[in-house]
């Protein structure tokens, strides 16, 4: 049971992350390009991509109800730069405004990340760099449409945070048993569908 639910959170985690291109990634990209298309272009991923950040966070709590304590130790400056970043880049991109308070949004979100990912590897802030230039990479292969970089760039955005998450120990830090079988019915079933509707509008939107 344990072993399930590491997966189902690696799965919404590197969703999350392997999707976030689309969005921060389009947002460094947007003072270079035309605003109007590329905005257009990233409209049917805005919303649902944040789904996937959702729905990780409330497996985090629910699943592993400990563990969010271990994770935000000493993070918590990170967290409310990524929360401050991603209230910004919502607003920015819902309302039209300028486009570098888009990319103000966008960076800091990204900046956010790259110091989470540096914390949980006891790196050095420079390493925070590493997520800005990831996700403005994959933006510019969603927005520029060359699909066959596109699996790259991805796995590339996906990857950093899981596997530095996976090298926390998480023995003890679960929820109790009988919680985690009654959580499997809600989420379980849930998973697949997110997975399959978020992809069906990426193989759609890219025709």
């Amino acid at each position: 049971m344990e072993m399930l639910w590491l997966v189902v959170l690696g799965v919404l985690v590197v969703g999350y992350f392997a999707l976030a291109g689309f969005d921060y990634g389009t947002g460094l990209l947007l003072p270079f390009r035309r605003r109007d298309e590329t905005l257009g272009r990233m409209t049917p991923f805005f919303l649902g991509n944040e789904v996937w950040l959702v729905a990780a966070i409330g497996v985090l709590f629910a699943a592993f109800p400990r563990l969010e304590g271990e994770l935000l130790s000493g993070a918590h400056s990170v967290f409310t730069l990524v929360l401050a970043g991603l209230v910004l880049f919502m607003a920015a991109v819902q309302l039209r405004l300028w486009s570098w308070l888009v990319f103000t949004g966008a960076l800091t979100v990204s900046v956010g990340w790259g110091l989470f990912l540096a914390h949980l590897l006891n790196a050095p802030w420079p390493v925070a760099l590493v997520m800005p230039v990831l996700f403005a990479s994959h933006g510019w292969v969603f927005q520029t449409r060359r699909w066959t970089l596109f699996p790259l760039t991805g796995l590339l955005c996906a990857l950093p945070i899981p596997l530095a998450f996976s090298s926390i120990d998480v023995n003890g830090l679960m929820a109790h048993a009988n919680t985690l079988g009654l959580l499997a019915w809600v989420a379980i079933p849930i998973i697949p569908l997110v997975v399959l509707v978020q992809w069906s509008i990426v193989a759609i939107s890219s025709r």
